[in-house]
């Protein structure tokens, strides 16, 4: 029983650890779930339940493996004249080093802020590199559906899908994700695709209401999403006292404008 205990303790450890180093790079859940996002062939979904239900084996293992040690675990708290004490130096330090991690992550200390920063700025690019979803969930959102949530044509969509070589059997009841698979791609470089047979006003096409997360988003970011001239935009900002460029964020802009992420999007859609 030790053995299979510590062995199996090993092995969840293990995989746990690989699980929280991949969803501590993972793009954030909108950015992953519009790119299709895999790794090592699983979704950000499947790693997360990994996670989990390893992890849970880890702790049920953990648990086990303490009650199996009782004995040496207990004389851990006992000082050198053998005599049960709880706080010993031992366990002192540890208690330290355990609410230094918690109170100095609620404070934003070092090194845990820089721990934080440093996957907030993986996940930031990897909206740079993937695109944002012009709204919520919008993969799984019929073409039609879609279409007419960005106010363009479905069946010209379906017409520019099939002269671009998608398969001739998608139609505009097939869901964006399942588009973008069909030809091994992403649901931003279906969009994209379907704006470029459309002729509208990319601006009118953008949702009334900006999409999840604007806040965290750069200008660059939505100028990818939607289609839109940077220079164009970096315009109507400057013109709504904002000096922006294309790294600034929604909420940076927010702060300089004394208004909200929302309050700047509308400004770029041009309400």
């Amino acid at each position: 029983m030790r053995k299979i205990t510590s062995l199996t303790g090993l092995l969840s450890f293990l995989i746990t650890l690989l699980t929280s180093v991949i969803l501590y790079i993972v793009p954030e859940g909108r950015v992953a779930y519009w790119a299709d996002w895999h790794m090592l062939g699983l979704t950000k979904t499947q790693w997360g339940d990994i996670h989990t239900t390893v992890g849970t084996l880890f702790l049920v293992v953990m648990f086990l493996h303490i009650w199996l040690n009782w004995k040496p675990l207990m004389a851990y708290m006992k000082n050198r004249a053998r005599e049960f004490v709880v706080m010993t130096v031992p366990m002192i330090i540890s208690l330290a080093l355990t609410l230094f991690v918690i109170i100095g992550t609620l404070l934003g200390l070092p090194p845990m802020q820089q721990l934080l920063d440093f996957s907030a700025e993986i996940k930031e690019e990897a909206t740079t590199t993937y695109g944002n979803p012009p709204y919520g969930h919008a993969e799984t959102s019929p073409l039609i559906k879609f279409c007419g949530f960005l106010g363009l044509d479905a069946t010209k969509a379906v017409e520019t899908l099939h002269a671009a070589g998608y398969d001739s059997t998608i139609n505009e009841q097939t869901l964006i994700k399942d588009i973008a698979r069909s030809r091994g791609t992403s649901p931003q470089q279906v969009y994209d695709t379907i704006r470029s047979g459309q002729n509208v006003d990319v601006y009118a096409s953008m949702p009334a209401v900006p999409p999840a997360g604007t806040g965290k988003l750069k200008v660059a970011d939505i100028c990818k999403t939607y289609g839109l001239d940077v220079e164009d935009v970096l315009a109507k900002l400057k013109a709504a006292g904002m000096d922006a460029t294309p790294e600034s964020s929604f909420k940076s802009l927010a702060d300089q404008y004394g208004g909200t992420p929302k309050d700047v999007y509308l400004i770029i859609k041009g309400e």
